[in-house]
């Protein structure tokens, strides 16, 4: 019902926005927008972009079965052409997989951005309208920076859902391997979409002797046919482990959530994403810039959970981390 009363609303505002001028710019979202990535980089464009009209559309990626992603992509070109924009933006892999063959042999430009997948082996490098901002998970330098924390950490788990980013997003690190050591630590990986799978794994790291847990993605998961929503499992995760819970993107951070890590922000995607987007609309063709990847992560640990555990950031660490609740 939601996502049917988010679409209505959406071809209202394209029947405004079709008058609305030279100054439209449309967001088509791989998930939906109650996502808090969605929701931090909407707002990192926005900060770079504040004079131009946004219409959005969520493929809902997350929640719906694959089946659906190819009809979505199809209302997302529809209301594309439709409302004629100045330019697309492109959040996330799904995004960019099933609509960049449309965009790419159209008159449209675009962004994109969060990609984890590689543009040389997707073939997205040979649209010359198209370029962006490529997403890199921080892993070794969150395990390292961790360390500092946990100075005897030996073993680790990392949890992911088995979905396509998922899948982009581990590729590089774990080369196809279930495990591997970084700076003395062993690093095993778990990939699944099933609950129980999650919930056995995680009541049992303490006894497999790990010394933490690292948060991946884990939107994707279902009890049979029944999504669980992200918000569920993170707080169900945070409640159960017996050994710490760290996470690699911020939207997992906070009181009932991850305690903290060096994480990618969504808001420094879009704000990267609205910068290459100001170079296009300022008459610089999309084939004349690379693919970027901003620099830095950021050390983000909550208050409360830090407390929880009883724990207590070094001064090395604090005089860099933001604590939020």
């Amino acid at each position: 019902m939601v996502v049917r009363f988010c679409f209505k609303l959406l071809l209202l505002s394209i029947a405004y926005y079709t008058h609305a001028g030279e100054n439209d710019i449309v967001i088509i979202e791989s998930y939906h927008s109650t996502y808090q990535w969605s929701i931090a980089y909407r707002q990192g464009i926005l900060n770079v972009l504040p004079e131009y009209n946004f219409i959005t559309f969520q493929m809902d990626t997350k929640r719906l079965p694959e089946k659906n992603f190819s009809k979505r992509a199809q209302l997302a070109w529809n209301i594309i052409q439709t409302t004629n924009p100045k330019l697309i933006i492109l959040g996330d892999d799904n995004a960019l997989k099933y609509l960049a063959g449309y965009i790419g042999k159209s008159k449209f430009n675009a962004v994109y951005l969060g990609i984890n997948s590689n543009p040389r082996k997707t073939g997205i490098y040979t649209y010359k309208n198209i370029t962006g901002v490529l997403e890199r998970p921080l892993y070794r330098r969150s395990i390292a920076e961790i360390k500092k924390l946990f100075p005897n950490m030996k073993r680790v788990l990392i949890m992911f859902d088995d979905s396509i980013t998922a899948d982009f997003a581990i590729e590089g690190f774990f080369q196809n391997q279930k495990s591997l050591t970084i700076d003395g630590v062993h690093v095993q990986l778990f990939q699944s979409n099933i609950l129980e799978e999650w919930q056995q794994t995680v009541l049992e790291a303490k006894s497999m002797k790990y010394d933490a847990l690292w948060l991946g993605l884990y939107h994707t998961v279902f009890n049979n046919e029944q999504h669980i929503s992200e918000a569920k499992i993170l707080e169900w995760v945070s409640q159960k482990s017996k050994v710490p819970v760290l996470a690699f993107w911020d939207f997992s951070i906070g009181k009932g959530k991850a305690i903290g890590g060096f994480v990618m922000t969504g808001e420094s995607q879009g704000q990267a994403a609205g910068y290459i987007a100001k170079q296009i609309l300022s008459g610089t063709s999309p084939s004349a810039i690379l693919p970027m990847i901003p620099k830095h992560g950021k050390l983000i640990f909550s208050q409360a959970e830090l407390k929880r555990w009883n724990l207590s950031l070094p001064a090395e660490m604090g005089f860099d981390a933001t604590l939020v609740k």
